[in-house]
């Protein structure tokens, strides 16, 4: 009688794995047919769930990178729309600007900026600290000296205050330093006189009639001064600094001060006008 043996028939299954493996093997290596049809057939079963899964999270991929960019995209915007406004507000105060200078030269017969030989510059910065100025690309080899006046649009909007050969610093009418000899076009009269100051604590000037000037009636907001020119100012007559803020009534024989604000965006300026004026001199007696 024979006896079964587990372990042999172990042994056996064991051998017949080994030998299939190596089959296997050598098929694979061989380029065997029915290998690559097996393979072909389980990526074609396995492929359609696998663009299945694809399509379902794709759309979940993108709508949650759109969350992480959504912050990014409306601050975007938000700031597109901001410098849109600024671009509109500037264009607008510019040609509001150049529209009143045109009104004042054609109604007081005042001189053309082209009047003058000048040097046309671009602004290349503007200053810091507590001096308020902007630097330009031209100097003296351009012909640029200390104290020209500089304006845009035929309104003034400083001086030369520093000039090496090839740039220069311009002073702000804005500068707490700044002082020009100052009319106020009032009511289609000239009238008083004064002197227009920068303020340390205010973009806007300030306009202190002289002593003896007689302040008739009231200094309507909205009227312009312009520099006074004459023997001794380094400025010729005619060119406007600002626009009277509000009404000013004189009290008693005392004339009041007026808050200027300048005809053009000072913090904005992108090419100015360099005037080679030469002030008149007293003649000799």
């Amino acid at each position: 009688m024979v006896v079964y043996q587990p372990d042999r028939r172990r042994r056996v299954v064991l051998v017949l794995l080994v030998l299939t493996a190596l089959a296997l093997i050598s098929f694979d290596e061989r380029g065997s047919g029915a290998i690559d049809t097996a393979r072909s057939t389980a990526a074609d079963v396995i492929q359609p769930a696998r663009d299945a899964a694809s399509s379902a999270f794709n759309p979940v991929t993108h709508w949650l990178d759109g969350l992480g960019r959504a912050s990014e995209l409306q601050s975007e915007n938000q700031k597109l729309r901001r410098e849109l406004a600024q671009a509109k507000t500037e264009a607008a105060a510019g040609a509001a600007a150049r529209a009143r200078v045109k009104e004042l030269e054609q109604l007081f017969d005042l001189p053309q900026v082209e009047d003058y030989n000048g040097v046309v510059a671009n602004v290349t910065g503007q200053g810091s600290g507590f001096d308020r100025t902007f630097s330009i690309d031209k100097g003296s080899t351009s012909g640029i000296a200390k104290d020209m006046p500089v304006v845009i649009g035929g309104a003034l909007v400083g001086k030369v205050f520093r000039v090496t050969r090839g740039s220069a610093i311009v002073q702000r009418i804005d500068d707490r330093q700044f002082g020009v000899g100052a009319t106020i076009v009032n009511q289609n009269a000239f009238g008083p006189d004064g002197i227009a100051l920068g303020q340390g604590d205010s973009s806007n000037l300030k306009f202190s009639p002289f002593a003896d000037a007689a302040l008739v009636g009231t200094i309507k907001k909205g009227t312009v001064a312009i520099t006074r020119g004459g023997i001794g100012e380094a400025y010729p007559r005619g060119l406007p600094i600002g626009t009277v803020v509000r009404d000013v009534t004189a009290g008693g024989s005392v004339a009041r001060d007026a808050e200027l604000r300048p005809i053009v965006d000072l913090d904005s300026l992108d090419v100015v006008k360099v005037l080679r004026y030469t002030p008149p001199v007293a003649p000799s007696s």
